[in-house]
């Protein structure tokens, strides 16, 4: 290959990542903060940010009551040091239409944990068999975008109570895909804070940065040519 293709090529391929990188739905900003286009919201790159210390100092995900979890996240001051933006404004994801039959929502539209399951994970709706035990079956697998760190695959928190029950809470399991209602202040599950809108100030993403260098190498391509023509 000559140089002139050789420039040609990688300055094509750096624009087709930036078209593929600016329709997807999650984008990764940077400060361990991903941001969802379609529902605008953003959610903590860690999937698992409230852990537990072990004696020996080892920490792991951790698990809280609904009561507690909502606490933990309303307390929740989080650092952006790519921006240099504190934020304190999170919830606990939204359950919109908790009804019968979106038990297993494979639209994605109950829920925006629904939401990140089915549709930005691509993850798939898994009915354990009668009698069958669900540690036995294997986690989800999805060859969509997923630019999360220390997603667990058990049920995660809605911050939406049952309309007549506050004493009920909803959840998503990441396992099954399977939607519920659980004890507020008995079951503990795991905690995923999310909060409205975009970051702030957002620097140049990669993609960007993809799309300047291919201009940069479409215009060495295009000097050389006319240098040559000369």
């Amino acid at each position: 290959m000559g140089k002139k293709s050789w420039y040609l090529s990688i300055a094509l391929l750096c624009t087709s990542l930036f078209a593929a990188h600016s329709q997807a739905a999650l984008i990764d900003q940077g400060g361990g903060l991903i941001y969802d286009t379609v529902l605008d919201v953003t959610w903590l790159q860690d999937a698992s940010s409230y852990k537990v210390t072990y004696e020996n100092g080892e920490q792991d995900a951790g698990k809280l009551n609904y009561n507690d979890a909502s606490a933990w996240v309303d307390s929740l001051v989080y650092e952006d040091t790519v921006r240099g933006v504190v934020y304190d404004d999170w919830r606990l994801p939204t359950t919109f239409t908790p009804s019968d039959g979106t038990w297993y929502d494979e639209t994605g539209l109950s829920s925006e944990l629904a939401f990140m399951y089915y549709v930005n994970l691509g993850y798939p709706a898994i009915i354990a068999e009668a009698g069958q035990d669900p540690a036995e079956i294997p986690n989800p697998t999805s060859s969509n975008y997923n630019p999360f760190q220390n997603l667990q695959y058990r049920g995660y928190w809605s911050e939406t109570t049952v309309a007549g029950n506050d004493q009920m809470a909803y959840f998503l399991h990441f396992h099954l895909g399977i939607q519920g209602a659980t004890s507020v202040d008995g079951d503990e599950l795991r905690v995923w804070a999310v909060r409205d809108g975009n970051v702030t100030a957002v620097p140049a993403p990669p993609a960007l940065l993809l799309l300047l260098s291919g201009l940069v190498m479409m215009r060495f391509f295009k000097r050389d040519k006319t240098m040559a023509e000369s």
